[in-house]
């Protein structure tokens, strides 16, 4: 199976090029995007100092939602290879390890669990290991899940919501020394919490949603299916009566007198 590996960033000149480091070392890794979701500073830059990567860049900031589906659309790969940009630790046995079921076809997805790289991260995955940027995902999975663009940091919950609803096969891969740094860090107490009042927000608003819907994520499937279904059914009827209609007119053209 052939696979990409997207990056979404938003200001992170001073840590994507180690993650990049990382994943352009990995053979498996047949290409990197790097999404620059309308970044500030110098990430743009950055990325493009790293031979073989790819950079997608976004006139905006619309969100890690967003940032992912157009690396999704982007890429042309049977597996996609998310990693967040400015992850600490990350080597490339990480790396192979998180491919590995899904290029196997094992399962439909893996996540990246953190585990051993500092104790405030591995808290937050213990609690919430579902929230992870960290996982690789069947292309073709990920582009049926509706409205990830709209969703901003409750991407992972949908994406997650999505493959449990289709009763798809999920493997857990403990990431052993890999963290990040905190939002307060990065950015400063007030932005900080402002930043990450404004991701559980955004979590909450996609949790509610699905209990005022629970199943409208596997209708929009379905309906997309069908129509799918439908346009191929359509094809093939249509190709089959091309070729009664080439083949009457070839055999009329072939009749004594038929001139």
């Amino acid at each position: 199976m052939t696979v990409a590996a997207i990056i979404p960033a938003y200001n992170e000149e001073d840590r994507i090029a180690a993650v990049l480091a990382t994943v352009t070392a990995v053979p498996m890794v047949g290409s990197i995007i790097v999404v620059n979701d309308g970044s500030e500073d110098g990430t743009q830059a950055a990325a493009q100092a790293v031979a073989g990567v790819e950079v997608l860049t976004l006139p905006k900031n619309g969100g890690k939602g967003g940032a992912m589906r157009a690396g999704a659309l982007h890429a042309q790969a049977d597996v996609l290879l998310f990693f967040d940009a400015d992850l600490i630790g990350l080597k490339p046995c990480h790396v192979e390890d998180l491919l590995a079921p899904v290029c196997a076809e094992d399962a439909t997805m893996t996540m990246g669990i953190f585990r051993g790289g500092r104790l405030w991260t591995d808290m937050a995955q213990f609690f919430a290991p579902a929230i992870t940027g960290q996982r690789a995902i069947r292309r073709d999975v990920f582009l049926q899940i509706p409205d990830l663009e709209k969703v901003g940091y409750g991407i992972e919950l949908a994406i997650n919501d999505y493959v449990h609803r289709q009763g798809l096969i999920r493997r857990d891969v403990t990431l052993r020394g890999v963290t990040h740094p905190m939002k307060e860090e990065k950015l400063g107490w007030a932005k900080g919490a402002a930043s990450r009042m404004q991701m559980y927000r955004q979590m909450l608003r996609f949790r509610l949603s699905l209990r005022k819907n629970p199943k409208s994520s596997t209708k929009r499937y379905q309906q997309k299916t069908n129509q799918k279904a439908n346009q191929k059914a359509n094809q093939k009827a249509n190709q089959k009566a091309n070729q009664k209609a080439n083949q009457k007119a070839n055999q009329k053209a072939k009749r004594p007198g038929s001139n």
